[in-house]
This record gives C-alpha cells, sequence and structure tokens, in this order.
C-alpha cells in the first residue's frame, strides 16, 4: 500500500504505539475475538477485535490515517486474518466513528476485503461496527455463519 508515516512499536504487552508530529501517542490493539465466532480456530490466521486511541484530543492528522491504514494492510497481507471492530459507544459517539471507519474502508481497501456491518441496541446503547473478512479466506463461510449465529444471540438481547 503505502510506507508507514510513523514508526510503529510493538510494546512488551502485544499492544502497538506511535507518536504523532503533534506529540501525541496512539495506541493500537488486537484482542482475541474468537468467542464471538463460536471459539472457531482458523489455521493460520488470527480472529481479532482491533481497538486503537489517543492519549489526548487529536487534531487532524492524516499520517495518523495513513499509519493506521498502514497497519491494516499489514494485517491482511495474511488473507486467513479476520477483523472485528466496534465502535466505542461510551461517549455515545459511536456512529460518528463508524461513518470514519466507513470512509476509510471505501478508500483504502482492496477488493479482496469484504465488510459486513452489525448494530445492535444493549441496555439502550447501540453497538455498531463490522466484520471484515478476505475473499480468499479459507474458512470464510464458517466464519461468516458463526458470526451470524453470535450476533443473533447479541440481537436478541433483551435488558
Amino acid at each position: 500500500m503505502f510506507e508507514s508515516p510513523y514508526p510503529i512499536v510493538e510494546n512488551p504487552d502485544g499492544t502497538y504505539s506511535f507518536l504523532s508530529d503533534y506529540g501525541i501517542h496512539y495506541s493500537i490493539a488486537l484482542f482475541d475475538a474468537s468467542f464471538h465466532f463460536n471459539n472457531i480456530s482458523i489455521p493460520h490466521g488470527n480472529i481479532v477485535e482491533f481497538s486503537f486511541g489517543a492519549d489526548k484530543e487529536l487534531p487532524v492528522d492524516q499520517k495518523v490515517t495513513d499509519t493506521i491504514l498502514q497497519f491494516l494492510f499489514d494485517f491482511f497481507q495474511n488473507p486467513q486474518n479476520v477483523l472485528l471492530y466496534v465502535c466505542e459507544s461510551i461517549d455515545r459517539k459511536q456512529l460518528p466513528r463508524k461513518r470514519v471507519f466507513d470512509r476509510w474502508f471505501l478508500k483504502y481497501s482492496h477488493r479482496d476485503l469484504e465488510k459486513y456491518d452489525f448494530s445492535f441496541s444493549l441496555d439502550d446503547v447501540i453497538i455498531t461496527g463490522a466484520v471484515i473478512i478476505d475473499v480468499k479466506n479459507t474458512e470464510r463461510e464458517v466464519l461468516l455463519n458463526a458470526f451470524l449465529e453470535s450476533y443473533q444471540v447479541y440481537s436478541d438481547y433483551k435488558s
């Protein structure tokens, strides 16, 4: 794709971080998300939930976007990898976050990635996100069916 504008460092705890020109520290984390897929394990791949954040309010910085997108591009160099992202909802700004991620996907994804959006209400909070999977993933159909089963459980939950 392109070279990451900010160098990304892998931390001892398995997370990643980088520092912007504005002195803002960003973190990227990948958490095991196989439980969202009925604990399926896929050969030679990972099922993760993607998360990123900053240590303070962020000014607009295209280099941050490019750094995060390069990280995701590198992640999908393995077509067996599956990524789930859930837009943080604690501040009720999950829908703007989703729009940003959708815009990134449309602008920068390559043709082999598919995105499956989801949204449901839990305790009067809208939970939104997506699953991104490579069309060449050998377990694609099994994974999508397993996620749909899990999603149905979340969707049917009534608080």
